[in-house]
């Protein structure tokens, strides 16, 4: 039981992490990285395996449908 719990809190931690990884890409995503070889939405696909406007297109489908889920609810 206590990996389990361990384990879901290591998803949602990276998951947070990527998130806020992506924020901050989204933001900087024409600019350089520190060694200025590649832009951070390079950067980041890169690091996370996924391009940046995917990963956008992944949340913005997941908020979609808990906003869905919530109206339904209601």
């Amino acid at each position: 039981m206590m990996e389990d719990d361990w384990e879901d809190k290591y998803n949602k931690d990276q998951a947070n992490r990527r998130l806020h990884f992506a924020r901050f890409c989204w933001k900087h995503m024409n600019e350089l990285t520190p060694k200025g070889r590649i832009t951070w939405e390079k950067r980041f696909e890169q690091m996370e395996g996924i391009s940046l406007q995917d990963y956008a297109k992944e949340r913005m489908k997941e908020r979609n449908q808990k906003e869905k889920k919530l109206s339904h609810n209601k």
